[in-house]
């Protein structure tokens, strides 16, 4: 599909499509930004934000708010790149700049994905190990769940499974209620007194930004949304999802912040030696009810999570390489999408196995995720504001000036952060 005919669609969208719209139902659109929105909440971010709670109780509150406009802001571009082309992210950005530039964007991310799948899968050996489920025994069936998730030969029936898994994210609002926490300090932390002159603050802060924006979430929205079959007419429905999943996403991490922040607040208690790798405000709650909660949460974002990177990258390389990539196929029709899908977890699920406490490469990870995001960010922001693609939707001036500064404000405090991080900057 040329540019023109790109622009000529949206043209056709911007004319009938919301009227369409109600015709062809909102639920149908449902899944593509919900479900990425809330892979986002995954074992690192999950483990960020007891951190954060940890060590800086309530202050981390705020900054997690103001990310929901910008984290609308970034993935509302891929919807509206997808429903108008029809063009997985790697897809199109080879059409339009070239097999180079495409493989710097893809490997940009892919660079980035080994450690954050170790992440789901510690974070998986978590939950389980609070459950007594032994290690091997949680990464097997973590293994196999990864594996039949996608190889139902249907887009629809995996999304359908997606859907439900999500809801055990939902189990840390459950959490944040259970340790009933002082109404009055969780206020006090969306306020502007922060402490903005701690370097270990804003560290936390810089890797919360990049638990909440990483670069695969970029490719997968994009190519579910085409995998889904979703079109121009269907984009008032994909922001409106995009919208409440985002909001979705920050509260679930704001779920996770409170408990934390709360049970540090209260008395000290003993912490099991299996417990060692939870940030302490996690470890403190992790008997009884609260226990399975942490458990059931832990498992749910790290399954979760695991699957959608794990297409999000076999999506990517596969559009890079121009092989068929389609849920839809089968196994025989599209072997290397699959093959990149069943094989890639494999070394970091092993390693996960014999690491010991990652949290600190956890947090070390989603401060470089701000650093790699730049790279596919920028093509993002540049095609979303090319009228060749897609017409009187492209961003205007003013949109395109706040992606831009909001792409370059992201690098800068990321490379701010990891120089420092990495002992260049001090």
């Amino acid at each position: 599909m040329t540019g023109t005919t790109w622009a000529r669609s949206a043209v056709r969208w911007s004319v009938v499509g919301a009227r369409r719209m109600g015709r062809r139902g909102w639920l149908r659109v449902l899944g593509p930004a919900w479900v990425v929105m809330l892979a986002d909440v995954d074992a690192p971010s999950v483990l960020t934000a007891a951190k954060a709670g940890t060590e800086f109780g309530y202050a981390l509150l705020l900054p997690l708010v103001a990310l929901i406009p910008i984290l609308y802001l970034v993935q509302e571009m891929t919807a509206r790149l997808g429903v108008v082309t029809g063009r997985g992210h790697a897809e199109l950005l080879r059409e339009r700049y070239g097999f180079g530039w495409a493989a710097v964007a893809v490997i940009s991310m892919a660079a980035i994905d080994l450690l954050a799948y170790v992440a789901e899968f510690a974070g998986i050996v978590l939950g389980a190990g609070i459950l007594g489920i032994p290690a091997p025994l949680a990464v097997g069936l973590a293994l196999l769940f990864h594996s039949a998730m996608v190889l139902t030969g249907s887009y629809r029936r995996y999304e359908r499974i997606a859907l439900v898994l999500s809801v055990a994210l939902f189990t840390f609002v459950v959490l944040a209620f259970t340790v009933h926490p002082d109404p009055g300090a969780v206020l006090g932390g969306l306020t502007f007194s922060q402490p903005l002159g701690s370097r270990a603050y804003l560290d936390l802060v810089v890797a919360t930004v990049g638990a909440v924006i990483m670069p695969w979430m970029l490719f997968y929205q994009q190519a579910a949304t085409v995998d889904k079959g979703l079109g121009v007419d269907d984009l008032p429905a994909a922001r409106a999802e995009t919208l409440v999943g985002a909001i979705a996403s920050e509260l679930l991490m704001v779920a996770v912040v409170v408990p934390a922040a709360a049970a540090m607040a209260g008395p000290a208690s003993g912490i099991g030696a299996s417990l060692g790798a939870l940030p302490v405000g996690l470890a403190r709650l992790a008997t009884g009810a609260p226990a399975l909660l942490i458990a059931v949460g832990l498992i749910g974002s790290g399954l979760l999570a695991a699957v959608v990177i794990s297409l999000s990258s076999a999506w990517a390389w596969s559009e890079l390489f121009r092989w068929p990539h389609s849920l839809n196929l089968s196994v025989r029709r599209a072997p290397g999408f699959y093959a990149l899908y069943l094989l890639e977890v494999v070394p970091a699920a092993v390693i996960a196995l014999l690491a010991q406490n990652l949290v600190t490469v956890v947090i070390d990870a989603m401060i470089l995720n701000v650093v790699v995001l730049a790279i596919p960010l920028a093509f993002l922001v540049r095609m979303s504001g090319d009228r060749a693609i897609l017409g009187p939707l492209a961003n205007g001036p003013v949109r395109s000036a706040i992606c831009w500064a909001v792409t370059a404000g992201l690098l800068a405090m990321g490379l701010w952060s990891a120089l420092g991080t990495f002992g260049i900057l001090r």
